[in-house]
């Protein structure tokens, strides 16, 4: 049996449809699985399950969008699959599998949905499924845990430090036009915020005679908001930016105790491997979008839940976040 399956997007995206392969993969365990996805895809999914054969990329913003689609028309009508399971809901996906003998699968379009979206994927493998069978779960290399304990022992980080991982960017941040001054506020919490919430764990630390240690593990192109975070918090956190190596990156994110994010893909990322969340929300809806993991390892805080949403993240003060932090901190 082969199977086809749809899902084009960034990490995250991707991360979300985990619990959904995984339950392919157990209905059917002899099929083989191609995946039609974007590079990012490619990336995540890398080793995620032996029965995923091949990977077929499909570049969205391209100068010939038509000549790369009408490739992979023709290759999905000369590819016997016996069942196409698409993530994705625009119709022009759905013009992608015209010729096809497959039984088509079609996620269906649910605007300001209460259901989860990997839950939503999930549903179409496995209608009556068990939640806690089937989380987000990326597999993490012990190569890969190697190089990033490397890369902390090199900052200076000793064995047994209670880690906290910040992540003040998203993809886009550094965009000057398109849709990224509109996201801005609702994507991007405040240098100020995030100094004083440094701050505040440090103190906490200090206090309760705790070794905790913040860091921030950023591209090297984002090494500048890194150090103006660095200024903010009183040097209370320190900065990564080793080279860009996917595998390492996970690994960081899986060695860490909590995580501190705004609502981007390693917050999808961090939920995979089994990462503590604190997760910053404005204008999407949570039941939609959150990680899809435990409810012990994740608090999510909204925007809208504040005095003033109108201001999108910089509504949430750090106070706040640092309460919410508390759950997971050592006491």
């Amino acid at each position: 049996m082969k199977i086809l399956v749809v899902r084009i997007g960034r990490a995250g995206d991707m991360v979300m449809i985990t619990p959904a392969l995984k339950a392919l993969t157990e209905k059917y365990p002899a099929a083989e699985i191609t995946i039609l996805t974007s590079t990012d895809g490619r990336r995540v999914l890398k080793d995620f399950h032996p029965q995923i054969k091949n990977v077929w990329i499909l570049i969205r913003k391209t100068f010939f969008p038509f000549l790369q689609r009408r490739k992979i028309k023709r290759a999905i009508q000369q590819t016997d699959f016996q069942h196409i399971f698409c993530f994705e809901t625009k119709p022009s996906f759905t013009r992608l599998f015209r010729g096809s003998a497959a039984q088509i699968h079609i996620l269906q379009n649910i605007k300001q949905s209460e259901i989860n979206f990997a839950e939503r994927c999930l549903k179409m493998i496995d209608p009556v499924f068990n939640k806690d069978l089937y989380p987000v779960f990326l597999p993490v290399q012990n190569a890969a845990r190697k190089r990033a304990q490397d890369i902390l022992q090199q900052a200076g980080i000793i064995e047994n430090t209670f880690l906290i991982g910040i992540h003040p960017s998203y993809s886009g941040l550094g965009k000057k036009f398109g849709r990224n001054k509109k996201s801005l506020p609702h994507r991007n919490w405040p240098i100020s915020h995030w100094g004083n919430l440094c701050k505040l764990i440090d103190n906490y630390a200090k206090k309760n005679g705790k070794s905790i240690q913040i860091i921030m593990d950023l591209m090297p192109e984002e090494k500048e908001l890194g150090l103006k975070i660095i200024e903010a918090s009183q040097h209370t956190v320190k900065l990564l930016t080793p080279q860009p190596d996917f595998e390492r990156y996970k690994a960081t994110l899986a060695g860490i105790d909590l995580l501190i994010v705004p609502n981007t893909g390693p917050m999808h990322i961090a939920a995979a491997v089994g990462t503590n969340i604190v997760s910053l929300f404005s204008i999407h809806n949570p039941k939609d979008c959150a990680p899809y993991t435990s409810e012990n390892k994740l608090v999510v805080l909204r925007a809208e839940d504040c005095q003033h949403p109108e201001l999108g993240l910089a509504a949430i003060s750090a106070e706040d976040v640092f309460q919410a932090s508390k759950v997971f901190l050592p006491h």
